[in-house]
């Protein structure tokens, strides 16, 4: 891009640490060299000399380049060895923010880089950025300047090829396109929000918002969905994209199935035992055509019945949930982690639907939760719908799909209608 890069930064997006420790829990922290040398030199008081264990070979940064070769090494609850009882990071407190590893200070802000600049935004892995509490990333552009300077140093030749966007598969879109359409998008998934966005930046402790009226009516999956149906005008060569070609297998058995590959892959029961995030595509195709008398989703270790969902009540989400799942669709568009290079190759129409499919999952997993723990409830804690974002945009950072998970998602995931069904599911 040459010079300084142009930053463009999310408007309504707040984030500072809250404290909770909970990005220093059981999953690894890389390590640069650098990174080792440094934290094997300090005398931290209380710790031994040699904080780290070696990363198996062969693990590489994003970049295709070694940049991590090391891990700090954990307790046996999971935690940081630096974490102090009030869950506070000693290195830290001891030395400052400069003397963490390098990936502790770029969590949660991440990176996209495209020919019209780089985008920031944050990881909803993050609790002040499930709780939108803190100041706005707006306030901090110096700091995110200074943290993507780090990035960079960490991905020299991280460089995403926009050159082959696609509207749905088998149709190009020029970036400059691109972005004249993602102006409507993201006006769209502001729309409405911002007495949501406002109440959610206020400690977790305020999770009691009442429901507005116009929350099921703006709700994410619709706005999402509505959008990939709108966009699906300027396809040249119409085509019924309900319909999986070369199969008679129902639609509404398709969605079933997808649900059930999506639920296994993004919330698994052990989300920090799965280590990569993959679809077991041979498994879905054998079952696309010739489907199962029953599709059953795995859940909690157990196995439920597809059909049986219908019949399993959601309660309602609160404004600042609802808030909370537009901001998470909102951040994923700002930053272009949902489509094309950002997000498995997928086409603007597929990651749109896709997006809106994710969103119908975190509310399907809590009707799933409330069944089992026979909760009847008529208000959803906003607690346990930031812990299902949590979970699901942990397996979207490690999400490795191959080229016949991608084509898969291509195909089933072009519909609109598909995506608009399992919304009506979810709810």
């Amino acid at each position: 891009m040459g010079g300084e890069a142009i930053l463009h930064i999310p408007e309504g997006i707040n984030f500072d640490c809250t404290g909770c420790g909970n990005c220093c829990f059981s999953w690894p922290v890389p390590l640069t060299d650098d990174d080792l040398k440094r934290i094997c030199s300090l005398e931290i008081q209380g710790h031994q000399k040699e904080p780290v264990h070696v990363i198996k070979a062969g693990v590489a940064g994003s970049s295709g380049q070694r940049a991590f070769t090391s891990a700090l090494g954990k307790r046996a609850d999971g935690k940081c060895q630096y974490l102090s009882p009030d869950n506070r990071c000693q290195i830290h407190n001891q030395f400052g923010e400069e003397a963490k590893p390098s990936m502790c200070r770029l969590f949660p802000y991440t990176f996209t880089p495209t020919p019209a600049g780089v985008w920031a935004a944050a990881s909803f892995a993050s609790t002040g950025v499930l709780y939108n509490s803190g100041r706005p990333l707006t306030s901090q552009k110096e700091h995110l300047m200074r943290t993507y300077e780090l990035f960079q140093s960490l991905y020299p030749d991280l460089a995403p090829d926009w050159t082959g966007l696609q509207l749905v598969d088998g149709q190009s879109l020029g970036f400059e396109e691109y972005l004249k359409i993602e102006t409507r998008l993201l006006s769209a998934l502001s729309e409405n929000s911002a007495a949501g966005a406002s109440s959610s930046s206020s400690s977790s402790s305020s999770s009691t918002t009442t429901s507005s009226s116009s929350s099921s009516e703006w709700r994410t999956e619709k706005i999402l969905s509505g959008l990939a149906k709108q966009t699906s005008i300027q396809i040249k060569q119409k085509r019924d994209l309900d319909k999986v070609p070369g199969l008679e297998t129902k639609p509404r058995t398709v969605d079933s199935l997808l649900v059930s590959s999506l639920l296994t892959a993004y919330f698994p029961d052990d989300v920090y035992k799965e280590n990569a995030c993959e679809i077991d595509t041979a498994q879905l195709a054998r079952s696309l055509v010739m489907p199962p008398a029953k599709v059953q989703l795995q859940f909690d270790g157990g196995l439920v019945n597809f059909s049986d969902l219908n019949n399993y009540t959601l309660g309602r989400l609160n404004e600042q949930a609802e808030s909370l799942l537009r901001r998470f669709a909102y951040l994923k568009v700002f930053s272009k982690l949902y489509f094309g290079p950002g997000f498995a190759g997928l086409s603007l129409i597929a990651g749109l639907n896709h997006l809106s499919v994710i969103v119908s999952l975190v509310r399907i997993v809590i009707k799933l939760q409330n069944h089992k723990s026979n909760t009847k409830g008529s208000e959803i804690a906003f607690e346990e719908v930031a812990e299902c974002v949590r979970m699901l945009e942990r397996r979207l950072t490690v999400a490795s799909y191959s080229r016949e998970t991608k084509t898969m998602l291509e195909v089933l995931l072009s519909s609109s209608e598909r995506a608009e069904r399992i919304a009506m599911l979810a709810s």
